[in-house]
Formats: structure tokens, sequence, C-alpha cells
């Protein structure tokens, strides 16, 4: 599958054995940094290439949709430095550094570049760890790997179910457990399809496509989830209103971001229920798609930069980070604490980074260190998107001080 698509871009195959090193082809994968899936795009590169990331879907951990965002990334790594090795390297530390590393030391040669100290180790090991990668996995018996049991190929059909389906429910309509299904659609986050979205592409087992399709009217009604809002009475617990509405605790607290099953100082929840036609009568009142969204917005795991947080119990410097995606260290200092500085629930933190705003759009400060790469990253847009709006060449380097217009999207 990886190799078809990386060949559709006019990308060599081999290319492949770069997801091996970066998360073994697991979609499950998740680094510190935030970078997620089997080719460990970081929320704002994955959103440049075209990857959905949200409360209901992150589209890095999709088989399919990321490997199309890698081989249009890798594409434009080998437009920028002509240089398979070097396209490699960005991709694993930015194009930035690599091209501040060219323009330092005059050379586009990467066994020069990895002689210097500006390189991490981490960096100068990737290209030399994905040709050993390549190399053993075309002659494995060479290199005392005989007995590798290969697994077989991913085999599905695709069906096309309406947004707000309930994968277990759905799962028991056609005869598939939902693991499988949760399995081949490693890039829904949660118990359901999106339901903002109209329709949504499911990966079944292979053979399922036909089941599915001829029971899909039951899919779009008994598999349909209606959300409902319910304003929490005394004394009621997770396990009443579980039995009150025919709905499962894990749902309830994944909706509303619970982290134990208290009920304490909680008015309101928003509850999930499956194959409500709309002639029962129900306690709670329906959910608006506004409502939704803002709900979402309050228990999703990601914090913007330049935001302002409050910490609630359990939060951690560590854990602020990565759901922010800036290093301990950028945190403690832009809050003037220590890395090993314990938080208080209730307190405030403030999230380093942000953009100032002008009148036309975003404006960005160059600050030293920065390069196209870096500020493009930072502002979910491309490098020649950026560079287009600032009449200046992809690979100029950037003064400090200097005034960068960031393209708005038309």
């Amino acid at each position: 599958m990886m190799r078809a698509i990386l060949a559709k871009y006019g990308m060599p195959g081999d290319l492949v054995y770069l997801a091996l090193i970066e998360s073994g082809f697991s979609p499950k994968a998740y680094s510190v940094a935030r970078a997620a899936g089997p080719w460990q795009f970081i929320p704002g590169t994955g959103r440049r290439y075209g990857l959905q990331v949200n409360w209901w879907v992150d589209e890095r951990r999709d088989y399919e949709k990321s490997t199309h965002a890698a081989a249009a990334y890798l594409k434009d790594l080998y437009g920028m430095f002509d240089s398979w090795p070097l396209a490699a390297a960005a991709y694993n530390c930015g194009e930035g550094k690599i091209q501040r590393a060219v323009s330092r030391y005059k050379t586009d040669d990467f066994g020069t570049l990895i002689r210097y100290r500006y390189l991490a180790r981490e960096t100068k090991d990737y290209v030399p760890k994905m040709l050993a990668a390549l190399t053993i996995a075309k002659n494995p018996e060479k290199y005392g790997f005989g007995d590798v049991q290969y697994e077989e190929p991913l085999e599905f059909d695709k069906v096309v179910v309406p947004g707000g389906t309930d994968l277990a429910a759905m799962g028991s309509l056609i005869g598939v457990p939902v693991e499988s299904l949760k399995e081949l659609n490693p890039q829904l986050r949660r118990f359901c399809t999106p339901p903002e979205a109209e329709m949504v592409e499911v990966r079944v087992p292979k053979g399922f496509g036909p089941v599915a399709a001829e029971r899909m009217e039951e899919i779009q009604t008994a598999a349909r989830v209606t959300f409902l809002l319910h304003k929490v009475g005394k004394n009621e617990t997770l396990d009443s209103l579980a039995s009150q509405y025919n709905t499962p605790p894990s749902s309830m607290k994944e909706m509303n971001g619970l982290r134990s099953d208290s009920l304490h100082r909680v008015s309101k929840l928003i509850i999930p229920v499956t194959g409500l036609s709309g002639e029962e009568s129900v306690p709670g009142t329906k959910v608006s798609p506004d409502q939704l969204r803002m709900a979402h917005m309050r228990v999703d795991e990601g914090y913007r930069r330049g935001q302002r947080v409050r910490v609630r119990k359990g939060d951690s410097l560590w854990k602020i980070a990565r759901r922010s995606g800036v290093s301990i260290q950028a945190l403690a200092r832009a809050n003037r604490m220590k890395t090993t500085g314990t938080l208080r629930a209730g307190s405030v933190i403030r999230i380093p980074g942000g953009v100032s705003r002008s009148g036309d759009g975003s404006r960005h400060v160059v600050r030293s260190g920065e390069t196209l790469w870096s500020i493009a990253r930072r502002h979910g847009v491309t490098v020649n998107q950026l560079a287009d709006r600032n009449n200046i060449h992809p690979r100029e380097s950037l003064r400090s001080g200097r005034v960068l217009q960031i393209p708005t999207e038309s």
C-alpha cells in the first residue's frame, strides 16, 4: 500500500523504511513532541499536508492518508535540497536546521555535514539507520534474520456511513468485532465517527463491504448516535445515568473529559445515546452542533502557543508541555519556574509562543535562530507560501527583528 502511494508521487518505494525507523509502522506511535502515526507527523505539519487532527479524528494515524501526506512532504524536501540524504535528515530535524547547516558549512554533502557538531546525534544517525533498515529488509537472511514471520497485508473493503455512527453498534449489525473496526480505522479517536461530518469512509474487513451495504438502512438508524444535554441532579452518578440512558459510563467520561467517576461540581453532561429513533421520551435535550464543538474545545488535549491555561488537578509541567508541543525548559522559562517545579491546581500558566495580529492578517517578528521553516511550521503554512507572501527565496536566511507577513487562508 505505502509503496504504491509513494510511486504515485514519483517517490522511491524504499522510502517506506523511513516509516519503519520512525514508528515501526505503528499507527499508535506517539512521541513527547506530539508526533503521531506511522510517519510521525506533528499536528502542524500534518495539517499543512491535509491531515485532519481534532478531537474526533487524527488522520496522522491513517495508513493511507498519512502516506499521501508523507509522500507530498518528502517530494517538497527533495525539491528543496535535491538530495535524498538531506531530504531524509530534514524529515527528522526540520528543513530549517538543514538549510542552516548547508549555509553555515557551504556544502550540501550529508557525509561532510555530519562531521561537524551542528547536527544532533539523532539526525546524524537517522540516514544510516534508514539505509541499514533498507539493506537488511532486502536480504534478511544475509544478516541473520532468516526466521522473520511476515504479517499478512491489510485487506479491507470501504463503506461510507453517516457521521455519528457508533462503531460497536455498526460492528454488531454486520458481524464484525468493534476491535477489528478500530484496528482498521486507527484514525477514529472516539467510539463513533465524527458527528459533524455528513458522511465518513470506514474500512471493514475484506468481504464485509457487501454486508454493510445490505444493512446500511439499519446502520443509519440503529447505530446513529444522538447527543443529549443532561442537567445533573443531586445524588446522580455515572452508573445511574448509564442505566437511565443505556449508555456506557466510559462514553460519558470521554465525551465530557471526566478524569474520575465523580460528578461532584459537574452541573451538566453531554450524553451520547445510540439508536434513538426520535419517538422515545428522554430526559435530556438534544445538543446543537455548536454546543458539541464548544464542549470539545474545552476537553481537547491540545493547547495553543500563546494561550494561558488553568492548571487542573494532576497536571504537571511535562503533561502541559506535551499537550502544547513545547519543551519543558521553554515552558518553565516562560513562567519563571524550575523544570522540577510543581503546579498548583487552579493557577494559570502561559504557553510560550504566539502571534501578534495586524489589521490585514498576522505578522511575525523574527527571533534569533528562527528560519522560514520553523516559522511556517508554527503558523501552519508551507515554506513556499510564507516565502511568496514576503517576496523572498525559500532558502533565504532571516535577520533577527525582521517582520514577516503570515499568509492567511483565502
